[in-house]
């Protein structure tokens, strides 16, 4: 699989989930974005259930696409976010509140969003220039949101889709980059790029 194919398949994976999650919150009478979560939205019996459910599968598939491109701690937790959302998808919320089903699918999901918090913040380690300014940001905004849903229960949900926008926004961002290189590099020289920032060389050695 070459480098833009990864790239393309991440970028489509965030999109894919972004727009579901906005679209099925508008679309599901009495939702409320600001107090409840994205999960909701794919709980057993809900009509927008099996969009988010392939949703979720999307990003994953797009996740561990796009990670060997990556060095290897920013690697390691973007395989976890996408086996992490693999398994959320796999295991809705069920029909009964507060059941078995909804603390597997809860432990898969507060996997998934630990993961994508640390994300930026491992590859800010070998960024340079403003990719890691821009890293470092992304990884605070989303961390700090993480841990606001805990005491800010009334605003959860806002906090939960903030802290994945800016993980999402990020993990968008650094595809991009790929897409849009002339020549299509290695996948040594990718890895290299991505954590060189704006203004170096990338080298001829991977960076991991």
């Amino acid at each position: 699989m070459s480098d833009r194919v990864r790239a393309g398949l991440c970028l489509a994976g965030v999109l894919v989930l972004t727009g579901a999650w906005v679209l099925a919150g508008v679309l599901t009478p009495g939702f409320d974005p600001v107090r409840q979560s994205i999960s909701q939205l794919q709980r057993d019996g809900t009509a927008t259930g099996a969009v988010m459910t392939a949703a979720f599968a999307a990003f994953a598939v797009g996740g561990a696409a796009f990670a060997p491109l990556l060095p290897r701690l920013p690697r390691a937790a973007l395989l976890v976010a996408a086996v992490a959302t693999l398994g959320a998808a796999l295991s809705p919320l069920g029909e009964m509140r507060g059941g078995r089903q909804d603390a597997l699918h809860l432990a898969f999901g507060a996997t998934g969003y630990v993961s994508l918090s640390v994300l930026p913040l491992l590859a800010a380690r070998t960024a340079g220039g403003r990719a890691r300014a821009a890293s470092v940001v992304a990884g605070l905004v989303t961390s700090a949101c993480l841990l606001g849903t805990v005491p800010a229960e009334a605003f959860s949900g806002a906090l939960q889709r903030a802290g994945f926008l800016a993980a999402h926004l990020w993990l968008a961002a650094t595809a991009w980059a790929v897409l849009r290189q002339r020549q299509e590099p290695s996948s040594s020289a990718a890895q290299s790029k991505l954590c060189s920032g704006p203004g170096k060389r990338p080298s001829r050695t991977s960076s991991t």
